[in-house]
């Protein structure tokens, strides 16, 4: 087990990727806050640097590691890093995503490709190069960050709704496979109020936005609090889980008056 110390995640290792920024960078802090050791990994070095940097600044413990989850060798590389400096590994978010901009008949194979690529095999093998190190430090926890447009279908942004999706039957068929050493579990944040969703065109943000149940953009901080619960000990009996963070997306469609 990991070391004893005041947080709700005291003492245990953490690995985020697509940390450098946006919910990554949120996960991360809140982590910290609760006493995690974390590291951040991205490959936009001068942002990862900097946020590290200022964080470790107030005191908390976290550091920057650069990693391309597209590339096997670049995961290995971190796993031995991590060996080396931290000697375990307990908590691995598999945060990293790209966007898209396609619908169906728009999207050209090389995006496909690339969006594919980053979203489904980047959380293939973060988690098939985590779990040695993970059963070496004697358990762990994978939390694997999908989204509401995996569960929808959508006529925008083909590739990642298609790629969301199967980062939630990764993580049926890797929990089943991994328990009950190694915890795997998803997220399926809502519209949450980042770059990304930022970069949708504004008629497709806002009527997305206003079909959710509570009417608004998530924050960051409460799709933080979600991994927070599973990161500790207080989720050893939850694995293959979907939690939503949506507004109530997946809920149901709220019918407003109009004005």
């Amino acid at each position: 087990m990991s070391e004893t110390r005041n947080g709700r995640v005291g003492g245990k290792v953490v690995l985020i990727t697509g940390g450098a920024r946006n919910q990554g960078l949120g996960h991360g802090e809140t982590l910290a806050r609760e006493d995690a050791r974390v590291i951040l990994a991205d490959i936009a070095d001068e942002a990862g640097e900097s946020a590290a940097a200022a964080l470790t600044g107030q005191g908390l413990s976290l550091r920057y590691l650069r990693l391309d989850v597209a590339s096997s060798d670049s995961w290995q590389a971190a796993m031995d890093d991590i060996r080396s400096r931290e000697g375990r590994l307990d908590v691995l978010v598999n945060n990293a995503a790209i966007l898209g901009k396609s619908g169906l008949e728009a999207c050209s194979l090389e995006e496909w490709n690339q969006v594919l690529t980053v979203n489904l095999t980047g959380t293939f093998l973060g988690i098939q190069h985590a779990v040695p190190l993970m059963r070496s430090s004697g358990a762990g926890s994978i939390i694997n960050i999908s989204s509401v447009i995996g569960n929808l279908g959508t006529e925008f942004n083909f590739a990642y709704s298609v790629s969301k999706a199967a980062v939630q039957m990764v993580t049926r068929s890797a929990a089943v496979t991994l328990a009950p050493e190694i915890r795997v579990n998803t997220i399926i944040p809502g519209g949450i109020d980042t770059d990304m969703l930022r970069a949708l065109p504004d008629h497709i943000r806002r009527q997305r936005l206003a079909a959710y149940p509570m009417g608004r953009a998530g924050k960051i901080a409460e799709v933080s609090q979600a991994v927070l619960f599973l990161a500790s000990d207080e989720s050893t009996f939850t694995t293959g889980a979907e939690i939503r963070v949506d507004g109530g997306a997946l809920a149901g469609v709220k019918q407003r008056a109009s004005t």
